[in-house]
């Protein structure tokens, strides 16, 4: 795969501890759209900014949490005063991306993170335990020039009638990218629609917002991007040339998932937390109020939006609460398998650590806060 710049010291540090780790990438999430990325994280990436969680008196609970859907359940838990109701202390911690996020797992800064698409990274290590999915994952996609080739191409796929592009018009194609998320494993998937390779296009490594005005300016031949960034390409005219779920065949969840020791240790703790957390999921399934919680969230975390582009991620982004974990066929953490499985065919995850995913499963907290049996 060919490899770019555009990489900050501190996402250079955040490699070298992955290596370490035997993980090859991490990251996930974004940052203030329309803004710099760079600047957004050097003010929570570190973790050491902490939000109001709650004031009971017991042993910290230490969260980590993103600006994104996925830390909204457990900030609007802390506001509602349900953690100090279940006489939790939890200090909320928040990160940028998920990348921060697994290294302060891996150094035991953190208790229980709410994260995206790096959290594998982090069930592959043999040391965390998957709690819950908090949100699905729509909205990603792949986004073209309307004029480029590869939209000229058309939709060529007969198993896959929306996508666009062929193997002539995709290959050797500069892509835009935050490297190490979700939008990578896309990339990669959807180029093997076409029976390429990762190495038979060129992934630039970028985070969305620095990909999301650099692709405005000429760079690039298409943008890997995730809400609300996505949102914002249709709205300027870009054409989406694949979705994640096309690409990928996975409807992915960003979830919660704690350290091993804690699970083992402090059982009860996470009960509660898991308690809370689906109880805010729960209140969230209204549109009005997750809405105006959101839109709060939003601003006090710095991130750009429009009315129109929250509705559209409040629809393409559902909260995994009760009646969504009743359905039939609703399976805890199921797209990490096929996940994992391309990952390690990648060589991003060591064939060997492949079996500690589906261990990391534990559906005992989600399946006793939600009062059903859930797989």
């Amino acid at each position: 795969m060919k490899k770019r710049g555009y990489m900050t010291g501190r996402s250079m540090a955040a490699l070298a501890l992955a290596a370490v780790m035997a993980v090859s990438m991490t990251g996930c999430g974004g940052a203030k759209a329309g803004g710099d990325a760079t600047q957004a994280a050097e003010a929570k990436t570190d973790g050491t900014e902490s939000k109001k969680g709650s004031e009971s008196g017991g042993e910290v609970l230490r969260v980590g949490v993103l600006p994104l859907s996925v830390g909204v359940p457990a900030q609007y838990a802390a506001d509602q005063g349900w953690f100090e109701e279940e006489g939790l202390n939890v200090s909320l911690e928040y990160f940028a991306t998920g990348a921060p996020v697994n290294e302060a797992i891996a150094a035991e800064e953190l208790d229980i993170a709410c994260s995206g698409f790096a959290s594998i990274y982090s069930l592959a290590n043999a040391d965390c335990v998957w709690l819950a999915d908090v949100n699905t994952t729509g909205g990603m996609g792949l986004y073209a020039r309307s004029d480029s080739e590869l939209v000229a191409a058309g939709k060529n796929l007969t198993e896959e009638p929306d996508i666009y592009g062929s193997a002539e018009t995709l290959k050797g194609k500069q892509i835009l990218e935050p490297l190490g998320t979700a939008v990578q494993y896309m990339t990669e998937c959807y180029a093997a629609k076409f029976g390429l390779s990762p190495t038979d296009v060129e992934q630039v490594n970028m985070e969305y917002a620095s990909a999301f005005q650099a692709f405005q300016t000429g760079e690039g031949d298409i943008a890997a991007m995730n809400p609300p960034y996505s949102y914002q390409m249709e709205d300027l005219g870009y054409t989406k040339v694949c979705s994640f779920e096309d690409a990928t065949g996975v409807n992915m969840c960003d979830g919660s998932f704690a350290r091993r020791e804690v699970v083992e240790n402090r059982s009860e703790d996470v009960a509660k937390f898991v308690k809370c957390l689906v109880r805010a999921m729960d209140d969230l399934q209204d549109e009005n109020t997750r809405y105006e919680y959101t839109k709060k969230f939003y601003t006090d975390n710095g991130q750009d939006f429009t009315e129109e582009n929250l509705k559209k991620e409040i629809e393409d982004r559902k909260y995994v609460g009760t009646a969504f974990m009743s359905r039939d066929g609703y399976k805890l953490g199921e797209a990490w398998l096929a996940i994992t499985d391309f990952l390690v065919s990648a060589e991003k995850i060591v064939a060997d650590n492949a079996p500690n995913v589906e261990k990391s499963i534990d559906s005992t907290y989600v399946s006793e806060a939600a009062g059903i049996t859930i797989k």
